[in-house]
């Protein structure tokens, strides 16, 4: 009895542990993108400062074969659907793309497409972005902010947003509310994308002290070998919410609380 319930223990531990995206979020993957912050690098979950996350990371991925395409987004999950008003949003926006949790919704930080990686896993190509990189930049007093990194797979048949979408390269960036909404479950169904091969994520928190604004994006920007470079547009201002958001996943439960119940579980195996 002492060892099925020392290797459940176990198993309970790694499934949480291995993860790269937060708990209960989908789409959902146990493998990594390589993802470091100047001179830091980044393990799922860790939580990072708004500086340090400013300019666009470095990425590093052992690709599955030397020809193979990918497209990476970067997404807030934790937006506060009360920061975005539906009545301003486009008809591929709505309704609200669902968040990590009921009452938050998403944002589009970072997509680029057309990405190759050389064997040793280091990126090979400088395609210009869909959207450029806006860093981290939650509300002031909010939750900490989930920001995913989702590698996925480019099929023949991908193509970029259409002209007159909200996300398309010459649009993204015309209106701060171009980028809300971003429905990562209905990207990953369309045309030419492939599987979600790797993620990775950050956790950011403005304290209810800090000078963060009410959006969820710096106004950092840079390509993936780009120099950073400042300017851009400033956060939406939050509007009454009149619409509805809907669940992504079951509610997010943080791997501390795996550790806690395990520590009680465990503690009860020699009594056994």
């Amino acid at each position: 009895m002492y060892s099925i319930r020392r290797a459940l223990g176990a198993s309970l531990l790694i499934a949480c542990v291995s993860s790269q995206t937060p708990p209960g979020s989908t789409p959902a993957t146990n493998n990594q993108i390589s993802v470091q912050y100047g001179s830091t690098p980044v393990t799922p979950g860790i939580m990072l400062e708004k500086t340090q996350t400013s300019t666009i990371p470095t990425f590093n991925y052992l690709p599955s074969s030397a020809d193979q395409i990918y497209t990476l987004l970067l997404i807030d999950l934790s937006i506060p659907t009360s920061n975005t008003d539906p009545t301003k949003l486009a008809p591929e926006q709505l309704p609200l793309a669902p968040g990590i949790a009921p009452n938050r919704t998403t944002r589009l930080h970072f997509w680029q497409a057309g990405l190759t990686f050389a064997p040793d896993g280091s990126l090979l190509n400088t395609t210009q972005p869909v959207a450029s990189y806006k860093g981290p930049m939650p509300p002031a007093g909010d939750i900490p902010h989930d920001y995913v990194f989702y590698l996925f797979q480019q099929e023949p048949g991908f193509a970029p947003p259409a002209p007159n979408s909200p996300f398309n390269a010459n649009n993204v960036d015309k209106s701060p509310i171009n980028r809300s909404s971003f429905n990562v479950q209905r990207f990953a169904e369309g045309p030419g994308v492939g599987d979600l091969v790797a993620a990775n994520y950050i956790m950011v928190q403005t304290p209810a002290s800090g000078s963060g604004g009410g959006g969820s994006m710096s106004n950092s920007t840079a390509g993936p070998s780009a120099t950073a470079t400042t300017g851009g547009v400033a956060p939406a201002s939050p509007s009454p919410f009149t619409g509805s958001a809907g669940k992504f996943g079951a509610p997010k439960k943080a791997c501390g609380a795996v550790f806690l119940v395990l520590t009680g579980f465990l503690s009860g195996l020699k009594q056994s």
